[in-house]
């Protein structure tokens, strides 16, 4: 147990950043894209899955050895900030695709889909 602990904390506090990566990328990038074209639900959506597998791919790049357990706690500290966001939210607003349980189960899915992926691409350019 004594080993697992510094493991533990350290995913964690490399998944906080991470997470509040994820959601604040995905709110700039929507601003961004917003100027240049009319965004939706499903705009959001894909700039979610990106960003989250973007972080995914840094997390497991700065932590080669604990990465995936970094980018499981990047994207379940995103899915919490959804999850406030939705229980929080009025009803009928519109972005119930973005945050509801399609944008939590994203963050984590493509988080952790971002941490696999990276040592797989590493291996196939050398």
């Amino acid at each position: 147990m004594t080993k697992k602990l510094p493991t533990f904390l350290s995913s964690l506090f490399i998944g906080i950043p991470g997470g509040l990566l994820i959601f604040m990328g995905m709110l700039m990038f929507n601003a961004v894209l917003g100027l240049v074209a009319k965004t939706g639900a499903w705009s959001m959506l894909v700039i979610l899955c990106f960003t989250s597998l973007i972080v995914g791919m840094l997390v497991r790049w700065m932590q080669p050895f604990h990465g995936i357990g970094s980018a499981i706690a990047s994207g379940v500290v995103a899915a919490l900030l959804i999850l406030t966001l939705w229980l929080t939210s009025k009803a009928g607003s519109g972005m119930t695709l973005v945050f509801g349980p399609a944008g939590m189960i994203v963050t984590v899915g493509f988080s952790l889909l971002g941490a696999w992926v990276f040592p797989r691409l590493r291996k196939r350019k050398k």
